[in-house]
């Protein structure tokens, strides 16, 4: 994400991907969406080997800004990348989101703090976050702009971030809801190499701990995807019909 002195995922998200005063329920997928390689949309036999997406932060710095007990919760990372993630038919895709060299910082009188012990991890693996699986979606809104929606695949919550016994937010941080991801350049439906995408505020819901207005968050950074594997440096876009 980008900078703001604490910045996160490099996803031009806040600017999907990475995506409230239009709740991200009013965006409804598009019947007849597709992802496109090379000027064709893809087919089942494509869907069958497997079309890989993914990820860069830009800036290799992203965060996602929140608030809890009275205080600013930010959770910094460095890198993230998909695993498990394959583009399906119908404008979808699903996946895992892989975060490293994260960590929790807040504001101390006025001072960037780093809390220890609030470090997330992954089993042993220091500064990472695993996401459960995440499914997301071409949609439109209003206009002709295509969106990308992202959510669990199952429930609520996109990860337990695990923490410390010690960790004043607490051992285990839920982050809760969906991301609407815009291309940055509004060049969603252009086949390009690498699009670069953002958070739409006003379509996304996201929450730390609870969905409460004190604990509402949001996204501040961009990120670049493109294809890999087989299909490395080819071309994309997603339509939405």
């Amino acid at each position: 994400m980008r900078k703001h002195g604490i910045k996160m995922v490099g996803l031009c998200l806040a600017a999907t991907l990475s995506v409230v005063t239009i709740v991200a329920t009013s965006a409804k997928a598009e019947v007849g969406s597709h992802w496109n390689i090379n000027g064709s949309p893809i087919t089942d036999s494509l869907v069958e080997k497997g079309v890989v997406p993914e990820a860069e932060l830009e800036n290799n710095h992203g965060v996602l800004l929140s608030h809890a007990l009275g205080k600013e919760l930010n959770i910094l990372c460095t890198q993230v990348q998909f695993r498990e993630a394959r583009l399906k038919l119908e404008g979808s895709s699903l996946g895992r989101l892989r975060f490293t060299g994260c960590r929790v910082t807040t504001l101390n009188g006025g001072v960037l703090e780093v809390l220890p012990a609030c470090e997330p991890h992954t089993g042993a693996e220091k500064g990472v976050i695993v996401t459960n699986l995440l499914k997301d979606l071409i949609v439109l809104h209003e206009g002709p702009e295509a969106y990308d929606r992202i959510e669990p695949e199952e429930g609520t919550r996109w990860v337990v971030l695990e923490t410390s016994a010690s960790c004043a937010f607490g051992e285990n941080i839920p982050i809760i809801g969906k991301v609407t991801l815009k291309d940055c350049n509004l060049e969603f439906r252009v086949e390009k190499l690498t699009h670069l995408v953002e958070e739409l505020a006003s379509l996304t819901e996201l929450w730390v701990i609870s969905k409460t207005e004190e604990h509402r968050s949001r996204i501040d950074g961009s990120l670049n995807t493109f294809l890999t594997g087989e299909h490395k440096g080819l071309k994309w876009s997603g339509s939405p019909a």
